[in-house]
């Protein structure tokens, strides 16, 4: 709820799906919740060197990882 996370590919590939809503989601820390996918939202793929920057409040989700996908999340409140 609190942060953006800014994403930085290292290797590899994979879909990730933000914005629509989350699914069955539950709080796991303080102002944090986890789902078990998105339902609606934009779909891209991501491969290396790509950035992306997710708002905060955003649902977002790894939909499909294609073998190894190495990434940095750095969040920023």
């Amino acid at each position: 709820e609190l942060d953006t996370d800014i994403i930085y590919v290292l290797d590899g590939t994979a879909t990730i799906v933000t914005g629509g809503k989350s699914l069955e989601s539950k709080q796991i820390a303080a102002n944090e919740f986890r789902g078990t996918s998105v339902d609606g939202g934009e779909t891209r793929i991501l491969k290396k060197g790509d950035v992306l920057i997710v708002p905060k409040g955003t649902p977002h989700w790894f939909k499909e990882v294609s073998g190894t996908f190495l990434y940095y999340v750095v969040k920023v409140r």
